[in-house]
Protein backbone atom coordinates (compact mmCIF):
# COMPACT_ATOMS: atom_id res chain seq x y z
CA UNK A 1 0.00 0.00 0.00
CA UNK A 2 1.39 3.36 -0.99
CA UNK A 3 1.39 6.48 1.17
CA UNK A 4 -1.21 8.07 -1.08
CA UNK A 5 -3.56 5.10 -0.72
CA UNK A 6 -3.07 5.10 3.05
CA UNK A 7 -3.92 8.81 3.22
CA UNK A 8 -6.99 8.22 1.05
CA UNK A 9 -8.21 5.50 3.41
CA UNK A 10 -7.54 7.68 6.45
CA UNK A 11 -9.42 10.66 4.99
CA UNK A 12 -12.28 8.36 3.96
CA UNK A 13 -12.39 6.99 7.50
CA UNK A 14 -12.48 10.54 8.87
CA UNK A 15 -15.34 11.31 6.49
CA UNK A 16 -17.34 8.28 7.66
CA UNK A 17 -16.63 9.05 11.33
CA UNK A 18 -17.68 12.68 10.88
CA UNK A 19 -20.86 11.60 9.11
CA UNK A 20 -21.62 9.26 12.00
CA UNK A 21 -21.19 12.06 14.53
CA UNK A 22 -23.53 14.29 12.55
CA UNK A 23 -26.12 11.49 12.37
CA UNK A 24 -25.83 11.04 16.13
CA UNK A 25 -26.25 14.79 16.72
CA UNK A 26 -29.24 14.81 14.37
CA UNK A 27 -30.81 11.98 16.36
CA UNK A 28 -30.17 13.75 19.68
CA UNK A 29 -31.56 17.00 18.32
CA UNK A 30 -34.62 15.16 16.93
CA UNK A 31 -35.31 13.72 20.40
CA UNK A 32 -35.53 17.28 21.69
CA UNK A 33 -37.41 18.28 18.54
CA UNK A 34 -40.16 20.74 19.03
CA UNK A 35 -41.85 23.29 16.86
CA UNK A 36 -39.11 25.86 17.36
CA UNK A 37 -37.47 26.90 14.11
CA UNK A 38 -34.02 26.71 15.73
CA UNK A 39 -34.38 23.01 16.57
CA UNK A 40 -35.71 22.25 13.10
CA UNK A 41 -32.82 24.07 11.41
CA UNK A 42 -30.19 22.35 13.56
CA UNK A 43 -31.73 18.90 12.99
CA UNK A 44 -31.84 19.50 9.24
CA UNK A 45 -28.26 20.77 9.14
CA UNK A 46 -26.91 17.82 11.12
CA UNK A 47 -28.86 15.26 9.07
CA UNK A 48 -27.79 16.83 5.77
CA UNK A 49 -24.13 16.94 6.81
CA UNK A 50 -24.32 13.32 7.96
CA UNK A 51 -25.91 12.25 4.69
CA UNK A 52 -23.29 14.07 2.58
CA UNK A 53 -20.18 12.87 4.39
CA UNK A 54 -20.86 9.18 3.65
CA UNK A 55 -21.04 9.24 -0.17
CA UNK A 56 -18.05 11.55 -0.44
CA UNK A 57 -16.00 9.21 1.76
CA UNK A 58 -17.01 6.25 -0.40
CA UNK A 59 -16.32 8.25 -3.57
CA UNK A 60 -12.77 8.89 -2.36
CA UNK A 61 -12.16 5.18 -1.82
CA UNK A 62 -13.62 4.20 -5.18
CA UNK A 63 -11.98 6.89 -7.30
CA UNK A 64 -8.64 7.05 -5.44
CA UNK A 65 -7.02 9.96 -7.30
CA UNK A 66 -8.90 9.60 -10.59
CA UNK A 67 -11.01 12.56 -9.53
CA UNK A 68 -10.02 15.50 -7.34
CA UNK A 69 -13.65 16.56 -6.91
CA UNK A 70 -14.47 14.61 -3.71
CA UNK A 71 -11.37 16.02 -2.02
CA UNK A 72 -12.03 19.61 -3.05
CA UNK A 73 -15.71 19.43 -2.09
CA UNK A 74 -14.90 17.77 1.24
CA UNK A 75 -12.21 20.32 2.09
CA UNK A 76 -14.50 23.26 1.30
CA UNK A 77 -17.50 21.71 3.09
CA UNK A 78 -15.53 20.78 6.19
CA UNK A 79 -13.87 24.19 6.38
CA UNK A 80 -17.27 25.88 5.96
CA UNK A 81 -18.75 23.83 8.82
CA UNK A 82 -15.80 24.72 11.07
CA UNK A 83 -16.25 28.42 10.27
CA UNK A 84 -20.02 28.16 10.86
CA UNK A 85 -19.40 26.48 14.23
CA UNK A 86 -16.95 29.18 15.32
CA UNK A 87 -19.31 31.91 14.12
CA UNK A 88 -22.26 30.37 15.97
CA UNK A 89 -20.27 30.52 19.22
CA UNK A 90 -19.16 34.14 18.77
CA UNK A 91 -21.88 35.94 16.82
CA UNK A 92 -25.64 36.11 17.25
CA UNK A 93 -26.62 34.35 14.00
CA UNK A 94 -30.09 34.64 12.47
CA UNK A 95 -32.40 31.74 13.39
CA UNK A 96 -30.01 29.90 15.77
CA UNK A 97 -28.81 32.89 17.78
CA UNK A 98 -25.69 32.71 19.91
CA UNK A 99 -24.83 29.14 20.90
CA UNK A 100 -23.04 28.87 24.23
CA UNK A 101 -22.70 25.11 24.58
CA UNK A 102 -19.54 23.29 23.54
CA UNK A 103 -19.86 19.53 23.70
CA UNK A 104 -17.54 16.58 23.27
CA UNK A 105 -19.17 15.59 19.98
CA UNK A 106 -18.85 19.20 18.78
CA UNK A 107 -15.13 19.20 19.40
CA UNK A 108 -14.69 15.67 18.02
CA UNK A 109 -16.38 16.61 14.76
CA UNK A 110 -14.26 19.76 14.42
CA UNK A 111 -11.04 17.80 15.01
CA UNK A 112 -12.10 15.24 12.40
CA UNK A 113 -13.06 18.01 9.97
CA UNK A 114 -9.70 19.69 10.55
CA UNK A 115 -8.07 16.36 9.70
CA UNK A 116 -10.13 16.15 6.52
CA UNK A 117 -9.03 19.64 5.49
CA UNK A 118 -5.33 19.02 6.22
CA UNK A 119 -5.02 15.47 4.87
CA UNK A 120 -7.27 16.18 1.88
CA UNK A 121 -5.05 19.13 1.00
CA UNK A 122 -1.92 16.98 1.34
CA UNK A 123 -3.42 14.37 -1.00
CA UNK A 124 -4.24 17.04 -3.58
CA UNK A 125 -0.79 18.63 -3.43
CA UNK A 126 0.94 15.25 -3.74
CA UNK A 127 -1.21 14.02 -6.61
CA UNK A 128 0.57 13.91 -9.96
CA UNK A 129 -2.46 15.27 -11.81
CA UNK A 130 -2.48 18.34 -9.56
CA UNK A 131 1.24 18.94 -10.07
CA UNK A 132 0.98 18.49 -13.84
CA UNK A 133 -1.99 20.84 -14.01
CA UNK A 134 0.04 23.52 -12.21
CA UNK A 135 2.95 23.20 -14.65
CA UNK A 136 0.79 23.61 -17.78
Amino acid sequence: MTKSNLLIYIVSGLMLATGSIYFYESYVEAQEFNTELTAQVETTLFATAGILYFPFGIWMIKSKLASRAPYIISIIGSAALIVLYIASRNVNLPIVGLQEDVGVTDLASKVLQGGIVVLGSIILVRSKRFQLAEIK
